[in-house]
């Protein structure tokens, strides 16, 4: 899993964006998880920006580009999450005594002294706890936070992961809108968009040549995992499901980490949302737990999985007719002409 963080840099030290407000988001309930009397913990030997020096940027994007109340608005959302996540450590009979800052590669190793990659683990942020029985513990926390609804994505997967044929016809689909449109050849991303905001009517035939390269894409992953399914229903059909399984695991980000595996630390996703009342609610799950009675059953019974498409670009995956999973193939941005193919997993 790809992620997609902010540091300090000419390209991201001028915009409060989703991604902006995701680290934010880290870093406040770091700070509350401490009880809001100091920073997150850097870990030793991190390099580049501290939690200290990122709470401070942020906050000023926040105030500076957010709405006129995104500093208490994130505070709260924050806030809220760090309790809900101290309650359920108490629960267990943990007391949080440090929580560190993971966002780095290679931060879960100075942290835990367990390696891995950040698609391997994605914990934003580690938390120490005391536990009266088994003592010093570790916890991994992804965490997520939604303005409006609990639907946010589970993983964003490279072109690799959407099958074999598509990073040809990414290019393939990018030429056929340059022959057509020769002007848009040399310029950058900038360029684009602005070509895009004087042609509106050209843009308007691109996003439809757009929609038309996504549905394409999704038939095609469609059919390639659909031949894969077959061969996994033969008898000799393992290898197949093994690596239809570790897909759809790439999909949903429904993995141990190698803290996990270890047996050195927890890991689960916490998620922040408001219901359509306002009220703020949280989600928790263990992607590493919370499905693997799927993929038990459907590695005894592989007719019980199904693969569909639509024609929006999504591949949907179901067990016994539910579905439970879904890839989304979609373009970076429709506001450039020569946006790039991405993929994105969510949770039914």
């Amino acid at each position: 899993m790809q992620r997609f963080l902010t540091y300090i840099d000419e390209s991201t030290k001028d915009k409060y964006g989703n991604n902006e407000k995701g680290v934010y988001h880290e870093i406040l309930t770091g700070h509350y998880l401490l009880g809001g009397k100091r920073h997150l913990t850097d870990p030793k030997g991190r390099p580049g920006e501290t939690a200290k020096q990122a709470h401070k940027r942020l906050e000023g994007l926040a105030k500076k580009f957010g709405d006129p109340d995104a500093v208490n608005k994130a505070k709260a959302k924050a806030k809220a999450a760090a309790d809900d996540i101290r309650k359920q450590l108490r629960s267990t009979g943990h007391e949080i005594k440090d929580v560190h800052w993971t966002s780095k590669p290679g931060d879960v190793k100075r942290v835990t002294g367990v390696g891995g990659s950040q698609k391997d683990d994605a914990s934003d942020i580690y938390i120490t706890t005391h536990h009266k029985v088994h003592g010093k513990q570790f916890h991994g926390v992804s965490l997520k936070a939604s303005d409006r609804t609990l639907k946010v994505p589970a993983s964003s997967l490279g072109q690799k992961s959407s099958g074999r044929k598509t990073v040809n016809l990414g290019k393939s689909h990018k030429d056929k809108i340059m022959n057509r449109h020769p002007e848009l050849k040399g310029k950058n991303k900038d360029a684009r968009k602005a070509w895009a905001e004087k042609n509106p009517e050209h843009h308007e035939e691109i996003k439809k040549m757009n929609q038309g390269a996504l549905n394409r894409v999704a038939k095609m992953h469609s059919r390639e995992l659909n031949a894969k399914l077959r061969l996994a229903q033969r008898p000799d059909g393992k290898k197949h499901m093994d690596h239809l399984i570790g897909h759809i695991r790439d999909v949903m980000a429904a993995k141990k980490t190698p803290g996990e595996i270890a047996g050195k630390s927890t890991f689960f996703k916490h998620t922040t949302y408001q219901s359509k009342s306002g009220e703020v609610k949280h989600h928790t799950a263990i992607p590493g737990k919370d499905h693997e009675h799927i993929f038990n059953d459907i590695k005894k019974n592989p007719k019980n999985l199904s693969i569909s498409y639509t024609q929006g670009g999504t591949i949907n995956f179901h067990h016994k007719g539910k579905r439970f999973a879904s890839q989304s193939h979609k373009f970076d941005t429709q506001s450039d002409p020569l946006s790039t193919l991405k993929t994105a997993g969510r949770l039914a």
